[in-house]
């Protein structure tokens, strides 16, 4: 396609001016073409995350404890085998594979192997068969994880990034009110369809959509020398949003160059004192917001309520109010776009987490229950969502895919560790205090202090320029 009158550079004009890419991209306007991808994306995510996930968590006090399979104990160890082993092993089987293969096939392969491997639950109630297919059915999970942010944060432009990452991210939440409604119409009575049916719609209907929708990141295609097929598909998505809001402005080449990948992305991270800096504070703050904000209260938060008279169907029905909420929480944060650091938004999202939990150890009751559920839940969601994004944003194109593995990836080493003491600290102290102190103060509130302290400033800058 000819942009704004002119042939596409040739691969020497390429190797000149490596920018161009990235200026393009950086010029687009936000139009339904970004929205599209983002949502698709996120929805996958959604699914992924919410169903695969945190299947074991749903099944163990409705299905599993009732029927005496499982102690506590064993779930805890299941649930950290899903949250820990599989999603390491996921996280850097996929960034290998969205490194050396592209970021499409990372996201494809990764919806196909949540969606695939779900399956066993319906049939499956023992400890050692569940601990062999927690690690498998969370493999798409930590490719899901390694990809989606690292994804969106190079389709979409500086001065829209939060904005369209943050609001796009919101279609999590409502995938949570679908997946609670469907919970609470079908458990425990329809379990077994409750599992067919997260199949369903990960692999036969969001896979075959992701095939057909989403392209190549170009700036990844740039990195790899590919310098045509970087041209070509982003002159697609070019005329696709020139046909919405017409003639595009012109190219800033001023900031911005795409570096071209080289052999030891991890070596790079390593050795270099920036990178090695930045991605120590957060393998750090993952290693502890994993078995605390992210992981911690869904491990045991249903367990909790039902141990104090609560039904399953008010949970589910709490959980869909829940996500309502977190859904135009997302939408104000989105709003906020670069005019608030994220690194402020995490340490704010951590307080908030923390005094929900306070809310449901002192005053148990239905009210109070209720809002300090809602408030982790807000907390927890764009907490763990702004650290996403913070994260895929502080590292170049070049080394980014490696560099989300290497510090999310390897911060589910904290969930390993970290989710199977939950089942210890579940019994220790009045109330259950053991495990809501050990998620609320060093599982949240340190690591938004880290962050909040030791990170960078991202707001408003080229993602080239925030990530060199």
């Amino acid at each position: 396609m000819a942009e704004n009158g002119q042939s596409p550079m040739s691969n020497a004009e390429h190797m000149a001016g490596g920018n161009q890419i990235s200026a393009r991209i950086d010029r687009l306007p936000l139009t339904r073409v970004q929205w599209e991808l983002a949502i698709l994306v996120e929805i996958a995510w959604g699914f992924i995350i919410v169903d695969t996930d945190g299947i074991g968590a749903r099944l163990y006090p409705i299905v599993w404890r009732p029927l005496k399979t499982i102690t506590n104990n064993e779930y805890a160890i299941i649930q950290a085998l899903q949250v820990g082993l599989g999603v390491l092993l996921g996280s850097y089987l996929m960034s290998f594979v969205a490194e050396k293969y592209g970021r499409r096939p990372a996201l494809l392969l990764s919806v196909a192997l949540a969606g695939i491997c779900l399956w066993p639950f319906a049939f499956v109630t023992t400890f050692w068969p569940l601990v062999i297919f927690s690690v498998f059915s969370t493999l798409g999970v930590g490719g899901i994880v390694a990809t989606h942010a690292v994804y969106l944060s190079e389709m979409s432009s500086h001065a829209v990034r939060n904005k369209t990452m943050l609001t796009a991210q919101a279609s999590t939440a409502i995938v949570g009110v679908v997946i609670a409604f469907a919970a609470r119409w079908m458990m425990p009575e329809y379990w077994k369809e409750f599992v067919w049916l997260g199949v369903l719609i990960q692999a036969f209907l969001l896979l075959p959509l992701l095939y057909f929708r989403l392209p190549e990141s170009p700036r990844w295609l740039e990195t790899h020398g590919r310098h045509d097929e970087a041209d070509r598909v982003l002159a697609r998505i070019e005329a696709r949003i020139e046909r919405i809001v017409g003639s595009l402005p012109a190219p800033d080449f001023r900031h911005g160059q795409i570096v071209q990948a080289a052999r030891g992305q991890l070596m790079e991270i390593l050795v270099s004192p920036l990178y090695r800096q930045r991605a120590l504070l957060i393998l750090v703050c993952w290693l502890l917001a994993y078995p605390g904000i992210v992981y911690g209260p869904g491990a045991f938060t249903l367990v909790y309520m039902v141990d104090h008279g609560f039904n399953v169907h008010f949970f589910f029905t709490l959980a869909m109010i829940a996500s309502v909420v977190s859904f135009f929480a997302f939408l104000a944060n989105g709003r906020l776009g670069e005019r608030v650091e994220r690194k402020d938004v995490l340490f704010i999202m951590a307080a908030v987490f923390a005094l929900g939990c306070a809310f449901m150890y002192l005053w148990p009751t239905p009210v109070m229950m209720t809002i300090g559920y809602i408030m982790t839940r807000v907390g927890t969601i764009l907490f763990l969502f702004n650290l996403y994004n913070y994260t895929a944003i502080c590292f170049p194109t070049r080394i980014r895919s490696v560099a989300f593995a290497w510090t999310d990836g390897l911060g589910h080493l904290g969930a390993w560790a970290g989710v199977t003491s939950l089942g210890p600290l579940y019994d220790l102290g009045t109330n259950h205090i053991g495990w809501l102190a050990f998620i609320a103060i060093p599982g949240a509130l340190l690591p938004g202090f880290l962050i909040w302290k030791f990170g960078i400033k991202q707001s408003e800058q080229v993602l080239e320029v925030v990530a060199k």
